[in-house]
């Protein structure tokens, strides 16, 4: 079994925000009282409008991938997918559909989101399509046409290599599959019911493959393997492997994961790093804080 080098609970609790340290807790089985405070401060932190900051930072407009991925962690916990907050949330979620049947980010962000993040779209729909899809099917939606109409997109801007780009619009700026955005899509679809053997699922499959030179960067990694484990490859795959090992070798002195290149570490990605190596039986000790 391999084990990690560094202390990634740590990194996480110590710079993660309300959302990543609740998630930790969770996943390691840690401190109940202390997910009860955290679910607290997370419903605090709602806006006006419904959704969630964007990176929980007070001040910031609601964000679509942030309100997403924020009902599912407090439906976890317990929250009622009935309550007054839950319902809010998806009205936001809703409202914010773009006509094409997908979300961008939210365009009150424009001017927060830095300029270097080009992957990020307030304009044209892209990733943030799929965080949408899960969070409203857990919600009850699955059979509405607005999740449908979400689901057709996605099936119609997946591209001649199988993969997505991270948004849709004339001023992407790269070419091909954004390989990163890829398992928040594929589980989209599998939530809409897709069976896991189909023609798109394949030819995601073909296009993660395609890009196995990228998998030595943590964040592509992080998101082939979720994409493979959740497709039911045994651990002692060699794709599984291979990327767990990435993952093991990139984790940093300071116990976190960056994304890519010399980017500083991160406490989102290194939960979303940390999880999938649990799944691997990869050993991550549990902190007496915990």
């Amino acid at each position: 079994m391999k084990k990690l080098r560094f202390d990634a609970v740590s990194y996480v609790l110590e710079n993660g925000n309300a959302h990543h340290k609740l998630q930790t807790l969770i996943l390691l089985g840690g401190n109940v009282e202390e997910q009860r405070r955290l679910t607290r401060e997370l419903k605090s932190l709602q806006n006006p409008d419904g959704g969630w900051p964007w990176q929980l930072k007070k001040g910031n407009a609601s964000g679509i991938s942030q309100t997403a991925r924020t009902l599912q962690l407090l439906w976890s916990v317990g929250e009622k997918k009935d309550s007054e907050s839950s319902k809010r949330a998806v009205s936001f979620l809703l409202k914010e559909q773009n006509p094409d049947g997908g979300w961008s980010e939210n365009p009150e962000l424009e001017d927060t989101i830095p300029k270097e993040s080009k992957w990020i779209s307030t304009k044209y729909s892209g990733f943030q399509t799929a965080d949408a899809i899960i969070a409203l099917i857990e919600a009850g939606y699955l059979r509405d046409e607005r999740v449908k109409n979400a689901v057709d997109f996605l099936r119609k801007t997946q591209n001649e290599e199988g993969g997505w780009p991270s948004y849709v619009g004339p001023d992407y700026p790269y070419e091909g599959s954004d390989v990163a955005v890829t398992d928040h899509i594929v589980l989209a679809f599998l939530k809409f019911g897709e069976p896991k053997n189909s023609l798109v699922i394949k030819n995601a499959v073909k296009a993660l493959v395609k890009h196995r030179e990228s998998w030595k960067e943590p964040v592509d990694a992080a998101t082939a393997l979720c994409v493979f484990l959740t497709l039911d490859y045994p651990v002692n795959h060699e794709y599984v492997e291979e990327l767990g090992t990435n993952l093991v070798e990139t984790q940093r002195p300071d116990g976190g994961w960056n994304y890519f290149g010399d980017l500083p570490s991160n406490p989102g990605q290194t939960l979303y790093c940390m999880e999938q190596l649990l799944k691997c039986g990869v050993e991550i000790s549990r902190q007496p804080s915990l």
